[in-house]
C-alpha cells in the first residue's frame, strides 16, 4: 500500500488524478468502477468523464437500503454532474436503488447477479474502486463486529457471495446495508482509499498497524488487496 498525504483543500483533486490514471491504464479494456459513498464522493467532480464510454460500467461499492435519495448511495451519485456526463457517454450503470417492495436481501441478490454477469461478459475487464474508511474502521458497508467474529466471518469473509445484506442496527444510523464482501474486494485490480479528517486518526492507525483482526477493523482488508493507493490529510505516524 502506497500512502500519499496532501492538505485537505487538494486531497480530493489528487485522489481523482490517481483514479484518472487507472482508467487510462485500462488501455481501452472494459472497466468496472465502484464508487464509495460518504466523503469520498468529493473526488467525483475531478474525474475525467471522457474516459467513460460504452466499455465502462459504474456501480457502488456498497449501498444503504433506502428509498430516500438523501440516503441511498447511488441516488446521491445520480445527482452529480459526473453521473450525468458518463451516462450521456454511454457508460452502463448497475442500479442498486431498491425497487418498490424490494427488501435488502432482494437488492443484494440483484446486485450480485449483475456483478457476476459483468465478470462473465468481460473476462479481461478491470475492476477499479474508490473506497472510504469510517472513524469506526468500517469500509465498504462492512461494520466492525468485535463481539461476534463468527457472524462477521460467515457474512463477509468465509463466503462465496460477492454481496451481502444485513442489519447494522446499533452500529450505523443507516442500518439496512447491502455491501460487497471481502470475497469480492479481493478481486479488485486497483483501489484508491480516501481518508479525511482527524476523527479518522484511530482508524488510520488500525489500518497501518502490523497486527489486527478484520472483525475488529474491517479496513484492514485493504492490506490484502493488490494495488492500493491511500490518499489522506491525516498525519501518518507509521
Amino acid at each position: 500500500m502506497n500512502i500519499h498525504r496532501f492538505s485537505t483543500d487538494i486531497l480530493a483533486f489528487k485522489t481523482a488524478i490517481s483514479l484518472n490514471k487507472s482508467f487510462k491504464a485500462c488501455g481501452g479494456k472494459p472497466f468496472l468502477f465502484l464508487s464509495s459513498g460518504g466523503s469520498s464522493l468529493s473526488t467525483l467532480e475531478h474525474i475525467d468523464t471522457d474516459l467513460f464510454t460504452i466499455r465502462s460500467t459504474l456501480a457502488v461499492l456498497d449501498e444503504r437500503h433506502s428509498h430516500d435519495p438523501e440516503v441511498n448511495n447511488l441516488a446521491q451519485i445520480e445527482k452529480t454532474l459526473f453521473y450525468k456526463k458518463i451516462r450521456d457517454n454511454g457508460c452502463h450503470i448497475i442500479d442498486t436503488r431498491p425497487l418498490k417492495m424490494e427488501s435488502a436481501e432482494d437488492v443484494a441478490l440483484r446486485f450480485e447477479k449483475q456483478l457476476r454477469e459483468w465478470a462473465v461478459t468481460h473476462p479481461n475487464g478491470i475492476i477499479i474502486a474508490s473506497a472510504g474508511i469510517g472513524a469506526d474502521a468500517h469500509t465498504s458497508g462492512i461494520m466492525p463486529y468485535p463481539e461476534d467474529h463468527t457472524f462477521f466471518s460467515q457474512t463477509f469473509d468465509e463466503t462465496t457471495n460477492w454481496v451481502a445484506s444485513y442489519d447494522a442496527t446499533g452500529k450505523n444510523p443507516h442500518s439496512l446495508r447491502v455491501t460487497t464482501t471481502f470475497t469480492f474486494l479481493r478481486k479488485i485490480n486497483y483501489t484508491v482509499l480516501f481518508m479525511s479528517g482527524t476523527a479518522k486518526e484511530s482508524a488510520l492507525d488500525k489500518l497501518l498497524a502490523p497486527n489486527g483482526s478484520l472483525a475488529d477493523s474491517p479496513c484492514r482488508i485493504w492490506r490484502e488487496v493488490e494495488n492500493v493507493e491511500l490518499f489522506t490529510d491525516i498525519q501518518v505516524s507509521r
